[in-house]
């Protein structure tokens, strides 16, 4: 695909980073229950300084931004819904950015984007405590991200 935001995007991440057409992005494009949209590019920011370059690149090309982790919401917010938005899309997944670093021996945690509760779970296990929510979606991998901002837990 030859679109300017697409040669922005794989300058910052690499052409494997950047997914382009319809069967590239079509599992990323569509809800885990139900919806479904065009995107311009899906891409998978592999550190955080790769998603803020990502962002400012997005916004600069006036772009609608989909934040995307586990997939596994119910209410459609990380797919595009449908085919009509005023301008391109660009979904973010960030999977691949699961970092958690503990702090204060555990009394918190600095949780990265992609991290999934079924991690944390794992991670505070040894320490006795669990995660802010403890859910049926963690079984699913859902993201910590995600749960805080559907205030689940």
């Amino acid at each position: 695909m030859n679109h300017p935001l697409i040669t922005t995007l794989q300058g910052i991440l690499g052409a494997d980073k950047v997914a382009t057409g319809q069967r590239r992005t079509e599992y990323y494009r569509s809800g885990f229950r139900s919806g479904s949209g065009t995107a311009l590019a899906v891409v998978f920011p592999q550190t955080l300084l790769h998603l803020w370059r990502v962002l400012q690149a997005c916004v600069d090309a006036n772009t609608i931004i989909i934040m995307q982790a586990a997939k596994t919401g119910l209410t459609e917010g990380s797919t595009p819904s449908g085919d009509d938005y005023d301008r391109e899309v660009v979904v973010i997944n960030t999977l691949a950015m699961d970092d958690l670093v503990l702090l204060n021996g555990g009394e918190q945690v600095l949780s990265f984007p992609g991290a999934t509760l079924h991690k944390l779970e794992k991670l505070l296990k040894p320490l006795k405590r669990a995660p802010h929510s403890v859910i049926g979606s963690s079984c699913l991998g859902a993201s910590i991200v995600g749960g805080v901002a559907n205030n689940s837990g």
